[in-house]
């Protein structure tokens, strides 16, 4: 699968690390010579110097053949350029972008051909107001233009769901634990999968859903 990284410097860099480490082919495009050049010392995928927000250096990277694009560039205004062209002109599946700028964050819509907003102020912000704990369901991302998120919970001891099968509980309907990190590790989660106190879990969920799935993994308040 190719992924598409317009806009470098070190957060480029990483994630097209672990783009790579997913089994991903992954291209970089940068304007900045001096970044193009690091980078190609950095990873090992292809790095192009030119204009994310041109549609003739997009095609040249062979967009319409990604599985992803992510727009990491410092200016909102090109993200969204670069968003907009890799879904509506490059019908590409899924596009996810940075927010430098929390107060435009309104503007990263379907419109524009964002699937994902990631802006790392609010979430920052969300973490220090929730302070997470043992039992405190915490937004991670929001989705769907604000209707579903990603969220993580320490299960605590006194859970209802310790030592018991995924399968066997009865959680909301519109919503999935989607990964299991115990002990430092990750755990695919699995029917069978049993939950231990301790367990940090990653579920998505609609915001309607979330205080019934808080209710189902740490028990009614």
């Amino acid at each position: 699968m190719l992924a598409v990284i317009v806009g470098g410097g070190r957060g480029g860099a990483y994630l097209a690390q672990d783009l790579q480490a997913q089994g991903y082919q992954v291209k970089v495009v940068d304007r900045r010579p001096e970044v193009v050049a690091k980078l190609r010392q950095e990873i090992e995928g292809e790095v192009i110097c030119g204009d994310g927000c041109s549609p003739q250096i997009l095609e040249q990277v062979g967009t319409s053949q990604a599985a992803l694009v992510v727009a990491m560039a410092h200016d909102d205004e090109d993200n969204l350029v670069i968003c907009r062209l890799a879904k509506h002109s490059f019908k590409v599946p899924r596009v996810i972008t940075r927010v430098n700028n929390p107060r435009n964050e309104w503007l990263y819509t379907k419109a524009w051909g964002v699937d994902v907003a990631i802006s790392q102020v609010h979430m920052t912000a969300k973490v220090i107001e929730e302070e997470i704990g043992l039992g405190e369901l915490v937004t991670l991302l929001k989705l769907n233009r604000g209707e579903a998120a990603l969220v993580e919970l320490n299960l605590p001891g006194t859970s209802p769901c310790r030592g018991r099968a995924i399968r066997d509980l009865q959680l909301p309907a519109d919503t999935v634990i989607v990964s299991v990190i115990r002990g430092g590790k990750l755990v695919i989660p699995r029917g069978d999968t049993q939950l231990e106190a301790g367990d940090e879990i990653l579920a998505v969920s609609t915001v309607a859903a979330e205080k019934a799935l808080k209710d189902a993994l740490v028990g009614p308040a």
